[in-house]
């Protein structure tokens, strides 16, 4: 795994790990360039000085989510469509369940205060597997480095 953040270093993610192929998003997309941008952006670079590796995960984890959710199909492709559709992307979620009933049942989950204090945007990216690992990795590092 690399340690430092690169575009093509996140291209090579996003074909290898999230299985986008280069027939369902061409290697010269502006998109790669626009989601890994931000997500350099969005990532603290302070994580780098404890874990390079768990910052340009987080970076990568990031930047795939961002593609799931923004990231047009080509003409003829439904790569990302699928993706929006059965991560539940476009589905409204102003929370996580803490507490649910019925007649047979009375049982409750404990919600962590990483879940509990979740943003918007928190929310949003924990919709698909890349944006739930990238948030994983925040809130442990965050937690060690005191950021929460």
């Amino acid at each position: 795994m690399d340690t430092t953040p690169t575009l093509s270093g996140f291209v090579n993610f996003c074909r290898n790990v999230v299985g986008i192929s280069v027939i369902e998003m061409p290697d010269g997309d502006a998109g790669f360039l626009n989601s890994y941008t931000v997500a350099l952006e969005w990532i603290p670079i302070n994580i780098s000085d404890y874990s390079p590796t768990l910052y340009t995960l987080a970076v990568y984890n990031w930047g795939a989510s961002l593609l799931i959710q923004f990231q047009q199909d080509q003409v003829g492709q439904v790569f990302f469509t699928n993706a929006r559709s059965s991560f539940g992307v476009n589905n409204f979620m102003a929370g996580v369940i803490n507490y649910a009933s019925n007649d047979a049942t009375n049982q409750s989950m404990t919600v962590g205060k990483g879940l509990s204090n979740m943003t918007l945007t928190d929310l949003q990216r924990v919709k698909d597997p890349y944006g739930r690992q990238a948030l994983a990795i925040l809130q442990d590092l965050g937690t060690l480095w005191g950021m929460t």
